[in-house]
């Protein structure tokens, strides 16, 4: 488990012996190490895409696996604000902020407590342009492509697994569809033996 540093670590003390910083865009383990890497609604938070993917590949060890759980940008619930489609408007979009303020006007949004509603709407348009980078489905999937075997959907299984046996009798592909629009991707792949 790595986090990003940068200032004092966040990391409870207890726990500073398993969470290491990531400097220089490095995971700092040496090559072949880990049979599995997950990566939890972090995807949408990394700029460089190839990168982060390449460090992956190269601290799996050979056939190891990717489970990577984060959303696309087809996704219909923007997961950190709680306003839909927000993530759709362009960065640094007024009309964002217009859209999201109506929103919040009608109770909507997360993280809401000593802001007002224009000064939230302005606030977490201004966050989702500095923290967030959402793709298309086909950009992810080449990137991923690259370094890893293709793509095995689990959207169904993550589903059954949060809401139970209720889940059960719904086909497969509308768990997916559902999953998939608001919450986003669930999904592993295998380390290739080669990339480039």
């Amino acid at each position: 488990m790595t986090w990003n540093g940068g200032g004092s670590s966040p990391i409870p003390a207890d726990l500073r012996s398993f969470v290491f910083a990531m400097e220089s865009k490095s995971i700092p383990f040496p090559p072949a190490t880990f049979d599995i890497v997950i990566n939890n609604q972090v995807m949408e938070h990394v700029e460089d895409l190839d990168a982060a993917l390449s460090e992956i590949h190269r601290v799996l060890k050979p056939g190891g696996t990717l489970l990577s759980l984060f959303p696309d940008k087809s996704v219909w619930h923007e997961g950190h604000c709680g306003v839909p489609f927000l993530h759709w408007f362009s960065n640094r979009s007024t009309w964002r902020i217009y859209y999201a303020l109506l929103w919040r006007s009608i109770g909507v949004g997360y993280f809401t407590e000593g802001k007002s509603r224009l000064e939230w709407s302005k606030q977490f348009c201004a966050w989702l342009d500095q923290w967030t980078v959402y793709r298309g489905y086909d950009e992810i999937a080449v990137a991923y492509a690259k370094y890893f075997s293709a793509m095995e959907h689990l959207e169904e299984q993550w589903l059954e697994s949060r809401v139970g046996s209720v889940a059960r009798p719904i086909p497969t592909r509308l768990k997916r569809f559902f999953v998939r629009k608001m919450a986003g991707m669930v999904f592993t792949c295998t380390k290739k033996r080669w990339s480039g």
